[in-house]
């Protein structure tokens, strides 16, 4: 065998030794408590790695989580969205009911003497083309609406009447301010009896007063008499707005009324009893 062959394998021999020697050294314990050289070699070299195993597995653990959280939290937000819109829905149908019914109440008291039968509506439509003509009512036929009946609103003062057509669960109401409109009327104070006829506007006048008639004064109120057979006696209709000369009609005196009920706040009416013979 050559020298250089038997040299290597020597020395490869005396390596392998070293090796295990080394190798048992770093392994023999050093005392309570204390690492051997080997195992804080492999901690070293392995703690990198499984610091980044273990920040990995939480990450995917955490995003899978947080994934799933997102996704009930969107599905609650949907629920908790559409239960407001719901709720919302419902307070104001509540409101409205509430309304309604603090509305008719103060109809019951307002026109107590016919408590008993009247018969309380809303307004659910006006005369687009002329909002101070007509409007219409939820209350038909099926309800007790006839035709010529006194309609008035929440504070008991005159509205108008009922007209054809009157269906089944509506109902059209000529109003008091409707030039076609005549309302007989007398003064609470003077006892000026006129008519009162519409103009198609938020103001009347008061017909057939005659010039050589004395009294009636701005402000003073005016009231149905119930001859007309339409519009049962004593209920409110308005107050004099002026009082002017007219040379076109000198024989007649030129009184301006205005309605005591408001457009703006015509919501909730009454339909009154119908007066005898008001239906011919």
């Amino acid at each position: 065998m050559p020298l250089w062959d038997r040299r290597r394998n020597i020395l490869l021999l005396a390596g392998l030794v070293l090796f295990h020697v080394v190798l048992i050294s770093i392994q023999v314990p050093r005392g309570q408590g204390r690492k051997s050289l080997f195992e804080k070699s492999v901690f070293f070299v392995f703690s990198p790695i499984q610091r980044a195993a273990v920040g990995t597995v939480r990450g995917v653990r955490s995003f899978w989580l947080n994934y799933f959280d997102l996704r009930g939290v969107r599905q609650e937000n949907r629920e908790l969205k559409d239960s407001l819109f719901f709720l919302r829905q419902e307070s104001r149908f509540l409101q409205d009911r509430l309304e309604l019914y603090r509305a008719e109440s103060q109809i019951r008291e307002s026109l107590e003497r016919f408590r008993e039968e009247l018969i309380p509506a809303r307004v659910i439509g006006i005369d687009s083309a002329n909002p101070f003509r007509s409007l219409v009512l939820d209350k038909g036929s099926l309800d007790g609406v006839k035709r010529n009946m006194a309609v008035c609103d929440k504070f008991g003062n005159l509205v108008g009447r009922t007209i054809d057509p009157v269906s089944l669960r509506e109902a059209m109401v000529q109003l008091i301010t409707d030039q076609e409109s005549r309302v007989n009327v007398i003064s609470v104070t003077d006892r000026l009896v006129g008519s009162v006829t519409g103009r198609s506007s938020p103001v009347c006048d008061l017909r057939y007063v005659l010039a050589s008639t004395t009294g009636g004064t701005v402000g003073e109120a005016l009231e149905t008499t119930g001859h007309d057979r339409i519009y049962p006696a004593g209920l409110p209709v308005g107050r004099i707005a002026a009082i002017q000369k007219d040379p076109s009609l000198p024989l007649f005196r030129k009184i301006l009324v205005q309605p005591y009920f408001q457009f703006n706040t015509l919501d909730a009416v009454a339909v009154l009893p119908q007066v005898q013979g008001a239906d011919k």
